[in-house]
């Protein structure tokens, strides 16, 4: 059977040139998102056995057709071709050319945009509650080694140049602070987009089609309705731009990390090191120790915002409706959640490994950084912070 377009006749074409610039690579990212579709049109399914669109044995044909599209999507046996467009119409020929008439009613009720929204928005779910989770593992060992290091002493920095004292413990929890000011945020945002926009349709619902989109709802675990088909719409691009924007913030953490640890790991501080898998070598130069991880993940916060912006700026070009460009939003809103989770897993496995280098630390702690403190201690006999702070700069400058 030939593998058209569901909206195309068997005596229309489409120009070569047109169907690669239209289709470009969506049809392998709806390969990767394929499992949310099949667990989407799964529920899609039962609830049109429901309200009486499938009997029992179309239910049944449909259901195994899906778990055997999925069995094969494991071996990697299921194949999207490019004229197909994309995964939903590949899932429905697959059931039309095994199972015949319930091929041809699955779609009922439903659009391609809205099985997109509903693929998307499972795949956004699940992910976002796995860096959820991977954050509190992370949070947990950034605090444990914050408090087996609390009492050591660390140069503290401001302009890249010694400052006043801290110590390991206070500088590791930094980051942890940081990350449990980031897990509130992403709680929201979790809350916000656990909607579920199955049943919108095309973006303006069936009105002679009385779909039971609670049914849906409770079957695929989402916090509620998403009631507004319109809005189901307009939110396609909306809430991925919404989610890289929250986890544009944990990638930040993460990068600020990487530059102290790049200046750290450096053999003029050697403040604190990494096992020899951590690192990389040099071509030529025997004896280099290069920390790239901190590079690359210093530099992927940029590529990480270029996903962002891109999402950003297709989605606040177009009008609410759907447009052909929305397509064009999944690809960096993929590689970005990837990007987020792979980072996230990553640090957790260094701060786990992270080697604090005791002696080297407290040779760093020279005199110039408790010099502040000495201005205190005049404020504390009574003279006013001005006139102490000045009586020490003038003793410093001499003694410098």
């Amino acid at each position: 059977m030939t593998k058209n377009r569901l909206w195309q006749t068997s005596d229309s074409k489409l120009n070569l040139l047109v169907e690669a610039f239209t289709v470009g690579d969506d049809y392998i990212f709806d390969l990767q998102l394929l499992p949310y579709d099949i667990k989407a049109s799964i529920a899609h399914a039962e609830m049109l056995h429901k309200i009486g669109i499938l009997d029992q044995t179309e239910l049944n044909q449909a259901k195994k057709g899906l778990q055997e599209i999925l069995k094969k999507w494991k071996k990697n046996e299921f194949i999207i071709e490019k004229n197909q467009e994309d995964g939903h119409t590949a899932i429905e020929q697959y059931l039309t050319e095994n199972y015949g008439e319930v091929g041809k009613k699955i779609h009922t009720g439903r659009s391609r945009n809205d099985q997109s929204l509903v693929m998307i928005r499972l795949f956004m779910k699940e992910k976002l509650l796995e860096i959820q989770d991977e954050l509190n593992k992370l949070i947990k060992l950034f605090k444990t080694k914050s408090c087996k290091n609390q009492k050591i002493p660390m140069p503290g920095y401001t302009h890249l140049q010694k400052a006043m004292p801290t110590t390991v413990g206070i500088w590791i929890d930094s980051f942890s602070s940081a990350f449990d000011d980031f897990d509130l945020i992403l709680k929201s945002t979790i809350k916000i987009i656990d909607q579920n926009p199955l049943g919108s349709a095309s973006g303006f619902g069936i009105k002679n089609l009385l779909l039971d989109r609670e049914f849906t709802t409770q079957k695929l675990e989402f916090g509620k309705i998403q009631n507004n088909p319109m809005y189901c719409g307009l939110s396609r691009g909306y809430f991925e731009n919404i989610v890289l924007q929250t986890l544009s913030q944990s990638m930040v953490i993460a990068s600020k990390f990487a530059n102290d640890m790049l200046l750290f790991t450096t053999q003029e501080f050697n403040f604190f090191s990494l096992p020899n898998e951590f690192t990389t070598g040099s071509s030529i130069m025997p004896q280099k120790r290069n920390y790239d991880v901190f590079e690359i993940m210093r530099g992927n916060v940029r590529v990480f915002n270029s996903y962002q912006n891109e999402i950003q700026s297709i989605v606040s070009s177009i009008g609410s409706g759907y447009q052909r460009d929305l397509q064009l939003t999944k690809k960096p809103f993929v590689q970005g959640i990837n990007l987020c989770v792979n980072t996230i897993v990553l640090l957790s496995e260094i701060i786990k490994s992270l080697q604090v280098n005791e002696d080297n630390l407290k040779k760093s702690m020279t005199s110039d950084l408790y010099v502040t403190n000495e201005v205190y201690e005049l404020v504390k006999n009574g003279k006013s912070f001005r006139e102490a702070y000045l009586e020490i700069k003038k003793k410093w400058n001499k003694e410098e």
